[in-house]
């Protein structure tokens, strides 16, 4: 069982419970009225949990020459004349998505379509520029 602290007691000692949940790799979950809960996790643990949520894209060569890339997990497509092209394409329309989807995520998340995309959602928005991104992609 994970380490429990009501919200109350959590907000009195953040800064405590920050740093055992940092400098222990512990995970502590934070509860209101006994049905509200979060969890605290390191940064680092959660990019290792996500680490199977793979975007390797389809590479698809069109009868114009021009190269399609398609992430079916998350039914998105970036169509360009060159692979460099497509590539930063498809970035740009991986960050809008995730922002939009973490904007709008309780639609997203009672959506049945969209749902499974949140694991996704969150590895692209753990990225700190479009260098990480791109490593994601594993082109």
């Amino acid at each position: 069982m994970l380490t429990e602290r009501n919200l109350t007691d959590a907000r009195k000692s953040f800064s405590t419970l920050y740093d055992e949940v940092f400098n222990t790799f512990k995970p502590t979950i934070v509860t209101r009225k006994k049905t509200e809960e979060v969890l605290l996790l390191r940064v680092d643990l959660q990019k290792m949990l996500l680490r199977h949520f793979s975007l390797k894209p389809e590479v698809i060569a069109e009868d114009d020459n021009s190269i399609t890339l398609t992430v079916n997990e998350l039914e998105i497509y970036a169509n360009a004349n060159t692979m460099e092209e497509a590539v930063q394409e498809l970035i740009n329309d991986l960050k809008q998505y995730a922002q939009d989807y973490i904007q709008r995520s309780q639609l997203f998340l009672h959506s049945p379509n969209r749902r499974a995309h949140f694991p996704y959602v969150l590895r692209i928005m753990l990225c700190d520029n479009d260098d990480e991104i791109r490593d994601l992609l594993e082109l």
